[in-house]
């Protein structure tokens, strides 16, 4: 059947007198504040002749202006939405491995994740495989010692599940090693590895020494920030995008010193609320800061807009009305927009809980906005048309041949969400959506097969084995 898919085209959020300000800020930002560096980088950085004030590596703006002329010869200063639409309207889910806390299935209790109850977990993100979940473990294991906990991730994330190679942020030098011994061992040796600013305009930290420790073993790096607007950067949007941009740009600039890598970098910001005292997701600040984030990045860039608005973070506690709402509100908007991965399925309080009866839920929203974006068929056989007629006005249409062949991939039939009228439901028992998603929930983790080939496991399993007594000694 022949679909016309659905997808929506938006005006910028920004307009070109907007973003040169932004620029002309974030100039003025790397020349007067300039970026802090932590203590051990400074000796180093003064050699390569990098200019300090007050402490801070600070640019001339001829010298980041350069820098963003190279960068932005790559893209070809092109500006505005890519018009070009998605291959495909499948849609695939992600989840996060951040979350300390799951929700257990049988008690609804939030409870700190072990590695037992992270295996259990592991294999229900694996068995929705073939509902577009394309993550690994989906949280960090509380009960083996920090440094342990992105090896134990990682290690269960390859074990029990089938798209689990792509490695937890190391979180320390010493975990690094192993982590990238992992991924070498599974056949999916990591190329690149984060750089994580501190905002305001800080290059420091765990994941910077883990890039220049290993810089031999990789190829490239990725500068990112956090800034909130009105806590680690300006209330207002288009000063918070100005330090967003100082931040990133005068840190893969000292990058570049530092190390022989490729430096990637990416521009956004949050919304913070100033009555809960925490960055805020799933909110409308937060899909418009998404898609703004993806304008302002391009444009330092010289690219094409992303359909950025791919996060589909909550606040919401337990699975329920405002979990789905705003899981669902992202999801549709940026899937119009070209989006086609989400990110952060499962995942509830920000990063905080994963909940399974919330993943089997976003599941269902995928689902349900998978065939919002495929479309209509909207062909028209007249021939075919007057036949159909004059047998359905005689007999009725549901038992034409037509009906049958075409009725399957003419609706979208959920697995959970009700479509029948009050008394089928009430004759079905009157179950409420919850209850079945718990009772699904419960069964998953016993349907996992997946396993790896004996020998891969054997090695993964001597690493671990040896990360282990590292950490635990």
């Amino acid at each position: 059947m022949p679909f016309t898919p659905l997808s929506a085209i938006r005006s910028p959020l920004l307009n070109s007198s907007d973003l040169e300000h932004i620029e002309e800020a974030a100039y003025r930002i790397l020349e007067r504040v300039g970026v802090k560096v932590q203590d051990d980088l400074v000796p180093a950085l003064r050699r390569k002749g990098m200019c300090f004030r007050n402490g801070r590596v600070v640019f001339d703006r001829h010298i980041t202006r350069t820098f963003l002329e190279q960068e932005r010869a790559k893209g070809g200063k092109v500006s505005g939405m890519d018009a070009t639409p998605p291959l495909t309207h499948e849609i695939t889910l992600g989840v996060s491995q951040y979350s300390p806390h799951v929700r257990d299935v049988e008690t609804g209790q939030i409870r700190p994740y072990t590695v037992d109850t992270l295996v259990e977990a592991a294999k229900t993100v694996d068995v929705l495989a073939d509902q577009g979940v394309r993550a690994g473990a989906p949280g960090t294991p509380m009960d083996v010692p920090p440094d342990l906990q992105p090896v134990s991730i990682y290690y269960l994330s390859l074990t029990y599940t089938r798209h689990g190679f792509q490695p937890p942020d190391p979180r320390s030098v010493a975990a690094c090693e192993y982590v990238l011994d992992m991924a070498g061992t599974a056949g999916h040796p990591v190329t690149l590895l984060p750089v994580y600013l501190v905002s305001p305009l800080t290059l420091a930290g765990d994941s910077l020494a883990a890039v220049l420790a290993f810089e031999k073993r990789i190829a490239s790096t990725w500068v990112v920030s956090m800034p909130s607007a009105g806590a680690t950067a300006p209330q207002a949007t288009g000063e918070a995008f100005a330090l967003a941009a100082a931040e990133v740009i005068g840190s893969a600039m000292i990058m570049h010193e530092l190390c022989d890598l490729d430096v990637g970098w990416e521009i956004q910001i949050f919304p913070f609320d100033m009555r809960a005292l925490s960055i805020v997701f799933g909110s409308p600040e937060n899909l418009l800061m998404q898609l703004a984030s993806a304008e302002v990045d391009a444009y330092f860039h010289g690219t094409h807009w992303k359909p950025s608005a791919a996060n589909i973070h909550t606040m919401a506690k337990t699975p329920g009305p405002q979990a789905a709402a705003e899981k669902a509100s992202i999801m549709t908007a940026g899937a119009l927009l070209g989006a086609r991965h989400f990110v952060c399925a499962g995942t509830l309080s920000l990063d905080e809980i994963f909940s399974a009866e919330q993943l089997l839920l976003d599941c269902e929203i995928a689902a349900h906005v998978k065939a919002v974006v495929r479309g209509l068929d909207t062909s028209c056989d007249p021939d075919a048309c007057v036949q159909d007629v004059i047998e359905g006005a005689s007999r009725g249409f549901l038992g034409l041949d037509s009906t049958l062949q075409r009725y399957r991939e003419s609706c979208w039939y959920p697995r959970f969400f009700e479509r029948g009228l009050l008394a089928a439901w009430q004759d079905s028992g009157s179950r409420e959506l919850n209850e079945r998603l718990r009772e699904e929930a419960r069964r998953l983790p016993s349907r996992h097969t997946f396993a790896l080939p004996d020998e891969v496991q054997r090695d993964l399993d001597k690493i671990y084995r040896r990360a282990e007594k590292h950490f635990s000694a």
